[in-house]
C-alpha cells in the first residue's frame, strides 16, 4: 500500500497537473523571452554527498519600481521547509550594477509562504542572480511531509524548485532554459528534470518549458543531477525517462520497464497523446519511504533499505493516473481533494489489473487495505470541508480523500454499470471530465455534479451530497466484479494514543496521553519529546505494523515501540469466489 505524501501539493493550480503547465502562444505572439537556471553543484566529499549548488537565475528585460517586491522564495511549501533561512552569498545585480535588497517573510499561513526580497532601487535590463543552496539529509523538522527538500546521496542530488529556486515575484511567462554544470563530478554527470533530461530550452520555438512564474513553485519544477542512474540509458529526448540517486534495494532499473509498460496502456486508457517527457525520480526518505508526490506531470518517489519493487508499483500506478486526470479546478483546496486522490486510489489497482501488469491477488489485497484502513477509521464521519484544517495534523484524516474517495468511485461504477446493462461505467464520466479540460472548460465540483446527475439522476447528486457530509460509503457486495463478494472482518482501529497535533510541532513533546492505550502500556509519558519524525499513513493500513518513537527523557534517548491499535471493529472487507475462474473477473 502506498504511503500517502502529495495530495497537498498543486491542488491550487489545477490544470497545470495534467498540461504540464505549458502556455500556448498564438499565432503572431511576441517571442516569450528566456529565464535561464545554472545549477553547479560541489564535489562530492566523504561519503558521496554534495553539500551545496550553486545557483544562477538570469532573466531579461526587467522593470521592477523601487520598493516593490523584486524576488520571493517559499519559506515552507507542503509542510516542507526550504533554504530561505540557510541561503548563502545572495548576490543581484542588473544593468546598473548591484541590487541592494530588504528581505520581508510573509506570516505563517496555508501551504505555501514566501520570503519576499525588495530591491532598495528601482531595477531595469537584465537580472542576474546568484547564491549557493546547502544541502542537507537531515529530517524534515516539521515532519509528514513530500519529498522536495533538497537531499544528496553517492554523488548525486535533487530537489523542487518551491525548496530552494529563487525567482522573481512576478507573474509573467518565461520560457525556462536550464543548464547543468558538472564540472565538479566529471563527464558520467548527468542531468534531469521535470522539463527534461539535460540542457533544455534552448531554442525559442520550444513552448514545452514556457512558464507563468507565479505558477512554477505550485506546478512542480524538479531536479535531479550527478552520478546518479538512469532508465532507459541513454535518456530519450521525450517521453518515458527515469532517474534515482543511491541505492535501491530492488531492482530499479526492472520496475522502471514495469512503470513504462504500464505508463503506454495508461497512454490508450486516457486516449492520450504521449507526454514530453514523463520523468519518475527515486531517492531515499528515512521517515516515510515508499510514497512519493506528483511534480509538473511526473513523479517523485521514495524507497529505504526495506523498500520492496512488488510494494512499490501500485504507488506508481496511483501517482500516474495524477499525470492523466488531473484534480478540479474548483474548489482550489483541499476539500476538492477527494476527486484526485480517490480515483488516484480506485483506478490504481484497476487499471494495472486490466494490462494484466498486477494479478488478481494483487489487487485484492490493495481493496482491503484501502476498506480495512477506512472502516476503521474513528474520524471516518469528518465532513469534507473539515479535511484542511486537520489533514498535517492527524493521519486519520489525511487518509479520507483517499479512502472514501475510491470507494465512492466504486460504488459509483457499479450503479452506473448496474442500470445501463454494462453499457456506461465511471469510466466514461471520467474520460468525459478529461475531454472538458483538453476543450478548455471549466472542471469543477459543478461540472462533476452535472455528470452524476446525468447518469443516475437525483441519486447520483444525493450520493455525491452524502459523501461529502461524511456518511459512510458502503459499496455492493458485488461492487468489484463477479470474482470478489462483500464480508466482514474483525481490525482494530489506529490509535496513536496522544495528541497528535503533537506530532507536527517543532518541538515533539507528548502530552494527553491516553490512560490504557497501547503507547501508555509501552511506557511513554506525557513530556517525552519525540525527537525524529513519525511517519503514520501506511502504518494506519497495516494491522500488524508497529509504531516505533525515540523518546528523549531526562538527558536519555531511547527507542519505544507499541502497536498502535485500540478497540476491535467488524469492517467490510472483500474476498475471492472460488468458484470463478480468473478469466471471468471484470471491472
Amino acid at each position: 500500500m502506498k504511503v500517502i505524501q502529495l495530495i497537498a501539493r498543486g491542488i491550487a493550480l489545477l490544470t497545470l497537473l495534467t498540461i504540464g503547465a505549458l502556455v500556448v502562444r498564438t499565432a503572431g505572439a511576441a517571442p516569450v523571452p528566456p529565464l535561464t537556471i545554472t545549477l553547479t553543484p560541489g564535489a562530492a566529499v566523504a561519503g558521496g554527498n554534495i553539500p551545496y549548488v550553486d545557483v544562477q537565475v538570469v532573466v531579461p528585460d526587467m522593470d521592477v519600481p523601487a520598493g516593490k517586491p523584486l524576488l520571493r522564495l517559499p519559506l515552507i511549501s507542503s509542510n516542507v521547509a526550504g533554504i530561505a533561512d540557510g541561503l548563502k552569498d545572495l548576490t543581484v545585480t542588473d544593468s546598473m550594477g548591484a541590487v541592494p535588497l530588504t528581505a520581508r517573510d510573509d506570516p505563517p499561513s496555508g501551504l505555501m509562504f514566501f520570503r519576499h526580497w525588495y530591491a532598495d532601487r528601482a531595477v531595469a535590463g537584465t537580472l542576474t542572480i546568484g547564491y549557493r543552496a546547502p544541502i542537507t539529509n537531515a529530517l524534515n523538522p516539521r515532519g509528514a511531509a513530500p519529498p522536495l527538500e533538497l537531499r544528496t546521496e553517492e554523488g548525486g542530488f535533487s530537489g523542487d524548485a518551491s525548496t530552494f529556486l529563487v525567482l522573481p515575484d512576478s507573474d509573467s511567462t518565461y520560457r525556462i532554459a536550464l543548464r547543468w554544470n558538472f564540472a565538479a563530478l566529471g563527464p558520467k554527470a548527468v542531468g534531469v528534470s521535470t522539463l527534461g533530461a539535460g540542457d533544455v530550452g534552448a531554442a525559442a520555438a520550444d513552448q514545452s518549458t514556457q512558464r507563468k512564474l507565479n505558477a512554477v513553485y505550485d506546478s512542480g519544477l524538479y531536479f535531479m543531477g550527478g552520478l546518479v542512474h538512469v532508465y532507459p540509458a541513454p535518456l530519450p529526448a521525450d517521453g518515458f525517462m527515469s532517474a534515482w540517486q543511491g541505492s535501491p534495494p530492488f531492482d530499479a532499473a526492472a520496475l522502471m520497464g514495469w512503470t513504462q509498460s504500464l505508463y503506454g496502456s495508461y497512454l490508450r486508457f486516457f486516449r492520450a497523446p504521449p507526454r514530453q517527457p514523463y520523468e519518475v525520480f527515486l531517492r531515499r526518505n528515512l521517515v516515510n519511504a515508499g510514497g512519493g508526490v506528483e511534480v509538473g506531470g511526473s513523479f517523485v518517489g521514495t524507497f529505504d533499505s526495506h523498500t520492496q519493487a512488488q510494494d512499490f508499483k501500485l504507488t506508481l500506478a496511483h501517482e500516474m493516473v495524477h499525470t492523466f486526470v488531473g484534480a478540479l479546478d474548483q474548489p482550489q483546496d483541499l476539500s476538492s481533494s477527494w476527486y484526485a486522490e480517490g480515483l488516484a486510489v480506485y483506478y490504481e489497482r484497476v487499471l494495472p489489473w486490466r494490462a494484466a501488469l498486477i494479478s488478481t491477488a494483487d489487487f485484492l489485497t490493495d481493496l482491503n487495505k484501502t476498506a480495512g484502513r477506512y472502516y476503521t477509521d474513528r474520524l471516518n464521519d469528518t465532513p469534507n470541508s473539515r479535511i484542511a484544517a486537520r489533514f498535517w495534523a492527524d493521519t486519520r484524516v489525511r487518509v479520507l480523500p483517499y479512502d472514501r474517495g475510491s470507494l465512492y468511485f466504486a460504488r459509483l461504477n457499479a450503479e452506473l454499470r448496474n442500470s445501463s446493462h454494462g453499457r456506461r461505467s465511471l469510466d466514461d464520466l471520467v474520460l468525459q471530465m478529461i475531454d472538458r479540460r483538453r476543450q478548455g472548460l471549466t472542471v469543477d465540483e459543478s461540472a462533476w455534479i452535472s455528470l452524476a446527475r446525468e447518469a443516475l439522476g437525483g441519486r447520483g447528486v444525493a450520493q455525491f451530497r452524502a459523501m461529502m457530509d461524511g456518511k459512510l460509503i458502503v459499496p455492493a457486495s458485488s461492487a468489484f466484479g463477479p470474482c470478489f463478494e462483500r464480508t466482514t472482518a474483525p481490525l482494530r482501529r489506529y490509535e496513536l494514543g496522544f495528541d497528535s497535533q503533537v506530532l507536527m510541532e517543532p518541538s515533539r513533546i507528548v502530552r494527553a496521553l491516553i490512560p490504557g492505550s497501547a503507547a501508555a502500556r509501552a511506557g511513554l509519558r506525557n513530556g517525552d519529546r519525540i525527537v525524529k519524525p513519525v511517519p503514520q499513513d501506511a502504518i494506519q493500513a497495516d494491522q500488524s505494523a508497529t509504531l516505533t518513537l525515540l523518546i528523549e527523557r531526562n538527558g536519555r534517548t531511547f527507542p519505544i515501540t507499541y502497536l498502535p491499535r485500540g478497540a476491535v471493529v467488524r469492517a467490510y472487507q472483500w474476498r475471492r469466489r472460488s468458484s470463478l475462474p480468473d478469466r471471468a473477473c471484470g471491472l
